[in-house]
């Protein structure tokens, strides 16, 4: 049964409103604003999409338009239309300037009561359906996002169980690739193009730079010494590897993609070619310069640099924060884009934390022996 809570101050307009009503409403009368707030907070069952504010206008003379008012934003932040109750054409205005959905001029008609009070029940209810479903549709995203993020993490792992050297390698690349946007998204070259949905993408996609190192052969992705001319030839062909993983993806999707998912996948293929790009357009594989290369590889490009000298490698020691800093700001209009460069000037002290922080975040490899996965056995069972 819908609610009607009639805040009432002339006996005559309740009288009148009373006979107007059927059964299937139930009347509240209240006299105070203040019961208003006491009564939309009791939860007897009535919801807020089957119920309605009925105001007396005279109640504007009586109780004060400031204490009316009051009421009817109230009446609104819980979803609860009002309709006022009127005398004359001028109280019709005064219900309009204070935010009614609607009013009802005695004497009441019995056929036009009933339909204002059932459309704006059944106007209520739709607007809460249709809230309900916006909740709905926002959970569902949300747990599609985190599916997508934990199927991006796996892919990216892949290329890390293959390639011994990586360690939390993903994880760090993903929050300084996002640390340099987020910095350069207020700079005029960028503003443009690093909008907050972008910055979201390049962070997701940055986990997948180096997916083509599933197709390099574990003889020289885990050689202790240092390549062979040949061999680095192989190994330079990871950034094809996997911008054909990303672009075999795209083709394979069996409908048209939506914007976002089209933006993620052309990004997905930009990092995985091109994160070995320099700015002076020595780096490979296409050897494009300058602003050519796409600006997700820009950015993994320093990322990816840092973190190669801070962690260690089976043919190399860890070299320390200050070294691989060095090492940025001196590739600065060579290797690196002379903007980024700075923009990590700026964030230096941000990476030495990230990667600090996550320095332990995986388990190294050498931590996967047979115990533990007998451990991880037992957790899933």
């Amino acid at each position: 049964m819908s609610e009607l809570i009639y805040l009432c101050v002339s006996e005559e307009m309740l009288e009148s409103l009373s006979g107007c009503l059927c059964d299937d409403y139930s009347l509240t009368v209240i006299h105070t604003p203040a019961e208003l707030v006491d009564r939309l907070q009791e939860s007897d069952g009535a919801g807020s999409a089957e119920r309605l504010f009925l105001l007396d206008a005279q109640a504007l003379d009586h109780l004060g338009t400031d204490r009316c008012a009051g009421a009817i934003a109230v009446a609104h932040a819980n979803s609860v239309p009002t309709i006022m109750l009127c005398e004359s054409g001028e109280q019709k205005e005064r219900s309009v300037a204070l935010g009614c959905e609607d009013y009802l001029c005695r004497p009441l008609s019995l056929p036009i009561t009933q339909s204002k009070l059932g459309t704006h029940l059944r106007m209520n209810a739709l607007r809460q359906q249709v809230g309900d479903q916006h909740d709905a549709m926002e959970h569902i995203l949300s747990e599609l996002a985190v599916v997508q993020d934990a199927a991006i993490l796996c892919l990216a792992s892949i290329a890390r169980v293959r390639d011994h050297s990586t360690g939390n390698h993903i994880l760090r690349t993903q929050h300084y690739v996002k640390a340099l946007a987020e910095h350069l998204c207020h700079h005029p070259r960028f503003a443009e193009e690093l909008d907050r949905d972008t910055i979201e993408l390049l962070y997701k996609t940055a986990a997948l730079h180096d997916i083509g190192k599933v197709a390099i052969p574990d003889a020289i992705l885990q050689k202790p010494t240092k390549l062979t001319d040949d061999e680095f030839e192989l190994m330079k062909r990871h950034t094809i590897f996997g911008y054909q993983a990303m672009h075999t993806a795209e083709q394979l999707m069996e409908r048209n993609v939506g914007v976002q998912a089209a933006k993620f996948l052309r990004i997905g293929q930009q990092v995985t070619l091109s994160h070995h790009e320099r700015w002076d357009g020595t780096g490979y594989p296409q050897g494009l310069k300058g602003e050519a290369i796409p600006l997700v590889a820009r950015l993994m490009a320093v990322a990816d640099v840092y973190d190669a000298v801070c962690s260690r490698r089976p043919y190399k020691d860890a070299l320390s924060h200050e070294t691989a800093s060095r090492t940025i700001i001196e590739g600065r209009g060579t290797h690196f884009d002379p903007d980024v460069v700075d923009a990590f000037e700026d964030l230096k002290d941000t990476f030495e934390y990230v990667s600090a922080i996550l320095e332990d975040r995986f388990p190294s490899l050498s931590d996967l022996t047979l115990h533990s996965l007998e451990g991880l056995e037992q957790a899933i069972q």
